[in-house]
């Protein structure tokens, strides 16, 4: 099933929404990013993909994406260890919000637009009394993918639905995460956060075991 067309929204952000993007991903971390921003991108090894997987489970010239509209379809090129879609090997594949494409060790977690973006945004005037930055947290991977956490008060706890629980808070200037239970501390964009408050920026990806999270701040999505 392809994406659902978004609303009509400003040109800066209308090309990125149209596509989708990806949550690149190992085993034991989210990595960073990246967005379906042109009707065609290589994926493979060698240092002119578009999406460079520098590994050598992967083929020099693994596989292609093919973005018209809101559709995206995937590629292999008869590549050495095969290109998987929810653990089946495929050849060529319309992708679907939420489908994980498994190249080599590495995961790429497919996300449509953000046409919903408008529904789950805080409450102005809420946010604007407590004297808060507008912003969000969703889902992107893991159990309850999709699920939106709106951070319309000065402390909001997220979690992964088996124990591990951190918190979400605003300090005057900025929003910052911190753990709060379970057996290991959060990683932020690949790297473990530790026990003190530890700064948020727009976009980057948080992991609470398997659950990984998106951050997004209003002013700058």
């Amino acid at each position: 099933m392809a994406c659902a067309d978004p609303p009509v929204e400003p040109l800066r952000s209308r090309r990125a929404e149209l596509a989708g993007l990806f949550i690149l991903s190992t085993e034991h971390h989210a990595l960073r990013e990246i967005v379906i921003d042109r009707p065609r991108m290589r994926i493979g090894r060698r240092p002119y993909n578009d999406i460079l997987l520098d590994d050598l489970t992967v083929s020099g010239d693994h596989a292609l994406l093919y973005a018209t509209g809101s559709q995206a379809i995937i590629h292999d090129l008869n590549s050495r260890n095969g290109t998987l879609i929810n653990g089946l090997p495929v050849s060529k594949k319309v992708l679907a919000d939420g489908d994980l494409i498994e190249i080599g060790v590495y995961r790429l977690r497919y996300a449509c637009s953000q046409g919903g973006r408008e529904r789950v945004r805080p409450d102005p005037t809420r946010v604007r009394r407590l004297g808060l930055a507008r912003a969000w947290v969703e889902v992107v991977a893991g159990p309850g993918i999709g699920t939106v956490v709106v951070l319309d008060r000065p402390v909001v706890a997220i979690n992964n639905q088996m124990g591990q629980i951190a918190t979400i808070a605003w300090r005057g200037e900025r929003y910052g995460l911190t753990h709060l239970e379970g057996p290991t501390v959060p990683v932020v964009n690949g790297i473990p956060v530790g026990l003190a408050l530890h700064a948020l920026a727009h976009h980057d990806l948080i992991e609470l075991g398997s659950t990984i999270f998106r951050f997004v701040l209003e002013d700058l999505a």
